[in-house]
């Protein structure tokens, strides 16, 4: 028995090895936008702006959050599949973790979820209507679809093997077991998320018959409230907006119920900005009153929610704003607290999952405002 949970340990950390070059080329496997392919096969242009000095200085202190944010690592023993969960939605395909019995050694994060490691006890994955199927609840996932979410937006490949007991499929079948699950008048922001991603087909039937789409699922989302649901809504923006973002980047017409949602998720960009405190921060109030104060926690989960989704949503024309960049550093500068710099894993759940999406929201802008200006830097001094 040692003996194979060895070779086990082993072949899980061998995948983990693999794992982000495995994901590297998913977004390419999995759109079709023919702008992206072209743009690909071009000569890279020389960036247009530089940062300037402070965006020099907020780049530097993003930077040294992320990598102090990383090092300390999530452990199946201790940490819930909740929780590392949300490791993963921070770290993506880098997102390590320590599995319980293997010395300490370090595995991928989201191998070790996809293979269905017990963490805290509890195995997420499970069978449903015959395919394999996250759990929601306590120690599993949060959020209906949470988990397929959090593999797209890591753009880790329908390909990739899932396990549970005995039985390894992959991701694909994930898939199938949302779209079955699909109902009217359920929260499906999330499931919305991994859906718009990794469906290609236009319709679909769930297990009672009923046709889907993508669109009906923006408009069930749509008929939703936004700020008096759970999270402040931004569940429900986040997934409205990246429905619409996959649409653009699969070359895709921005119409019917699309174009709704695109309405929709700008009016509620701006609104947000309105509600936006002097110093950057957002209330606990989430988008329903502007508010200040509370406790730390409640202002990392609120500003980091909202300034996620605006920095993943926004125009790359508005992300440089003064009132974004403010946000950004407000976050930051949470993040880099003594409360929250040291010892993630041992954080209560909701604090951890403040946490994981307020470190997403600065991976996002450093993806999308600091990195363009690393290139402009490598093309300078080439």
């Amino acid at each position: 028995m040692l003996h194979a949970k060895r070779i086990g340990s082993a072949l899980v950390c061998a995948a983990g090895l693999l794992f982000v070059e495995w994901c590297a080329g998913a977004d390419v496997a999995s759109t079709t936008d023919a702008k992206s392919a072209k743009a690909a096969a071009a000569p890279a242009a020389k960036p247009v702006k530089k940062l300037t000095p402070e965006q020099e200085a907020l780049r530097d202190r993003v930077r040294a959050t992320l990598a102090t944010q990383q090092k300390p690592l999530f452990n199946t023993q201790q940490n819930s599949a909740a929780e590392i969960i949300n490791c993963c939605l921070a770290f993506g395909c880098n997102s390590e973790v320590q599995l319980d019995g293997d010395d300490g050694k370090p595995i991928n994060g989201i191998t070790c979820l996809c293979w269905n490691y017990p963490c805290a006890g509890r195995e997420m994955l499970g069978f449903d209507r015959k395919h394999i199927a996250a759990r929601v609840g306590y120690g599993y996932q949060q959020y209906p679809g949470e988990f397929l979410a959090t593999l797209a937006l890591s753009r880790v490949p329908a390909t990739y093997p899932v396990r549970s007991g005995r039985n390894t499929r992959t991701v694909a079948d994930l898939v199938e077991a949302e779209k079955l699950g699909c109902r009217a008048g359920e929260d499906l922001s999330l499931k919305l998320i991994g859906l718009a991603f990794y469906v290609d087909e236009p319709q679909w039937k769930n297990d009672l018959g009923e046709t889907w789409s993508i669109e009906r699922m923006i408009r069930e989302e749509m008929a939703q409230p936004v700020v008096t649901a759970s999270e402040g809504g931004l569940n429900r923006l986040m997934g409205l907006s990246y429905a619409v973002d996959r649409r653009v980047k699969r070359g895709q017409p921005v119409d019917g119920q699309y174009q709704r949602a695109k309405k929709f998720t700008t009016d509620f960009q701006e609104f947000a900005l309105q509600l936006q405190n002097s110093d950057g921060s957002w209330g606990p109030y989430f988008l329903a009153a502007r508010s200040a104060g509370g406790d730390p926690s409640n202002q990392l989960r609120s500003s980091g929610r909202i300034l996620e989704w605006l920095v993943y949503s926004l125009p790359a024309s508005k992300l440089e704003d003064a009132r974004v960049m403010r946000a950004v550093d407000y976050v930051n500068g949470l993040l880099s607290s003594d409360r929250f710099q040291w010892g993630t894993p041992s954080l209560s759940t909701r604090e951890i999952t403040a946490v994981g999406h307020a470190l997403h929201a600065l991976q996002i802008y450093d993806s999308r405002v600091f990195r363009p200006a690393d290139v402009a830097v490598a093309v300078t001094q080439d």
